[in-house]
C-alpha cells in the first residue's frame, strides 16, 4: 500500500536486538525485520547503530535495502557509550583526534548504507563552564561539517531527554538550533524527535514550525515512556498532520518501544498509524 508520509520503522534504537517488529516477525535478524518493513509498504528503516554492527552483518542489510529500494536513516556518529561523553564538546588535539576517529566510522557507515544524515549526541564534562564547551562543540560542528558536506551528508543534533539519558550536553531543542546557527554551516541540521521535545521543553507545535527551516529528520515516539504513537500525552495525528502541512519529504523515524512485547500491539500500532496517515490531507 501507498503511504502519504515516508516512514521508516527501527532496527534497534535502544539495543541491536531489539528491532520494531521483534514479535511480529519472530526474528531480530535485521534482515528478516527488512523483509517484514518493505511488505508493509514503508519507505525506509532507521538503524542508528548501524556502525557497531559487525562488517558481515552491515553488508546483508546494506543488500537488503538496495534489494527493496527502502531508504536508510540516520546513522549515530559514535556508539552508546562514546556518545555519554563529552565526544564534541572536549577541548584539545587528543579529543579532536578521538572525535576525528568516530566521525570517520559514522562516515564510512554511512557510505555503505548510502544514508544521508548522521546524528550527534554529546556527554557534558562537569569540571567545565558549559558555555565554553558549547564554544569548543561549535568549532567542532563547523569543521566536521566541511568534512560531510563534502559527501552530501548532514549532521543533525538530538537534544535528549535529561530524565532517561542523564548528563548530556544538549537537553532542549531551542538551544540546540541555536548551536545549529551558530556554526553557519547548511550542513549542520536538527532532529526532532517528539518524546524529547516534549518531556523537556513541550509546545511541540510552535517549536516545529518555528525551526522547522533546520529540522532535517522528525522521529515519533509518544510520551511518557517512548511508546507506539497512539498510546501517551502527544496528539500524534496533530504532529504528522503538521508534518505533511509542512511539506516533509525526509524519513519519519518510527523511534519507540511497544506497550507490551506483543504481535497484536504491533498490529494495532501499525493499523493505527494506516488510519492517521489516510486520513493527511
Amino acid at each position: 500500500m501507498s503511504w502519504k508520509l515516508r516512514y521508516a520503522p527501527h532496527l534497534g534504537f535502544r539495543s541491536l536486538d531489539t528491532p520494531l517488529f521483534a514479535a511480529s516477525v519472530g526474528s531480530t535478524d535485521p534482515v528478516s525485520q527488512i523483509a517484514f518493513i518493505a511488505s508493509l509498504g514503508f519507505a525506509g528503516v532507521q538503524d542508528p547503530w548501524f556502525a557497531t554492527r559487525p562488517e558481515t552483518d552491515q553488508l546483508r542489510i546494506a543488500s537488503a535495502l538496495g534489494e527493496h529500494g527502502l531508504a536508510a536513516g540516520c546513522v549515530v556518529c559514535g556508539t552508546p557509550g562514546s556518545i555519554r561523553k563529552p565526544l564534541w564538546t572536549a577541548p584539545g588535539q587528543t579529543a579532536r583526534a578521538n572525535l576525528e576517529r568516530e566521525l570517520h566510522g559514522a562516515l564510512a557507515a554511512a557510505r555503505r548504507l548510502r544514508a544521508g544524515k548522521i546524528a550527534v549526541l554529546t556527554g557534558e564534562d562537569a569540571s567545565s563552564p558549559r558555555e565554553r564547551q558549547i564554544e569548543t562543540m561549535i568549532a567542532n560542528l563547523h569543521w566536521a561539517a566541511g568534512l560531510v558536506a563534502s559527501e552530501g551528508l548532514t549532521l543533525c543534533l538530538e537534544p535528549t531527554n535529561a530524565r532517561s539519558l542523564t548528563n548530556m550536553l544538549l537537553t532542549h531543542f531551542d538551544e540546540g538550533c541555536r548551536i545549529a546557527r551558530a556554526t553557519g554551516h547548511d550542513s549542520v541540521r536538527m532532529i526532532f524527535d517528539t518524546a524529547h521535545v516534549q518531556s523537556m521543553d513541550g509546545d511541540l507545535l510552535g517549536r516545529m514550525e518555528r525551526n522547522w527551516d533546520l529540522i532535517d529528520v522528525v522521529q515519533i515516539a509518544n510520551h511518557p515512556g517512548r511508546l507506539e504513537p497512539g498510546i501517551g500525552e502527544i496528539d500524534m495525528q496533530a504532529i504528522l498532520e503538521k508534518v505533511r502541512e509542512l511539506g516533509y519529504r525526509g524519513l519519519v523515524e518510527l523511534e519507540h518501544l511497544w506497550s507490551a512485547p506483543d504481535a497484536i500491539i504491533e498490529r494495532r500500532g501499525i493499523n493505527w498509524l494506516r488510519q492517521v496517515d489516510a486520513s493527511l490531507v
